[in-house]
């Protein structure tokens, strides 16, 4: 049976921070196929996301060059509320036994016990984290200059691994390199008539430009 990832997300819209963790994830637990789900949003979240056939059309262009990545419809599809437990119990007809080897952020792994059939979901799962990039604030004293001059500098770090535990459930942690890429960082860029290039990948970013989601400014400088 195969090893299989799942890595739902809304994907709003993908980029290379997603597809880096999904290749690192696929290398350390030796997974067959990492499946990118791309998921519906309930109402109250409609503002300033993509359009969700938009944001699939994303996905499937992202992971087309990877032949262990799978774009995949099955939370867009499914009638009716979507779980996540709905979808690693389909997925889990795939691997048999095996569980589902399902990609998560750090950030969300204190709640799972909230999601429904919780249950159901720690029984089938092995949840790999992402951990949380923190940002923090020091101040560095540059010891060289005669005048002792200090200034503030902005650090990006990893959690502490040993904050991502669920009682009762698999859980490891995914081992990544740190990119301070996120969704929210690219739609703003796009806002503001900014490239996102190399922060998503090329097809993705020809896409957002032939949708009319970048500036011309950003169009003929692409």
């Amino acid at each position: 049976m195969p090893r299989l990832g799942l890595f739902c997300g809304t994907f709003n819209p993908i980029h290379n921070g997603h597809l880096l963790i999904a290749e690192c994830a696929a290398d350390q637990f030796k997974l067959d196929t990492v499946i990118f789900v791309t998921s519906p949003v309930p109402p109250h979240r409609q503002k300033g996301l993509l359009p969700a056939d938009l944001r699939y059309e994303l996905v499937e262009a992202a992971v087309a060059d990877n032949s262990r990545f799978e774009a995949s419809r099955l939370e867009l599809d499914r009638s009716g509320p979507s779980y996540t437990v709905d979808t690693v119990l389909s997925v889990k007809q795939r691997c048999g036994d095996d569980p589902v080897y399902l990609v998560i952020g750090g950030d969300n792994l204190n709640s799972i016990h909230d999601w429904h059939k919780s249950d159901l979901l720690i029984a089938n799962c092995h949840f790999l984290v992402a951990p949380r990039l923190v940002y923090r604030t020091v101040m560095v004293t540059n010891a060289g200059d005669k005048t002792d001059s200090a200034f503030l500098e902005t650090v990006v770090e990893e959690e502490v691994a040993q904050k991502y535990q669920l009682p009762g459930a698999q859980v490891s942690i995914i081992d990544f390199p740190a990119v301070s890429i996120s969704s929210s960082i690219v739609r703003a860029r796009l806002s503001a008539g900014k490239s996102v290039l190399y922060m998503v990948p090329k097809p993705v970013h020809d896409i957002l430009l032939r949708s009319g989601y970048a500036s011309a400014e950003v169009q003929s400088n692409g």
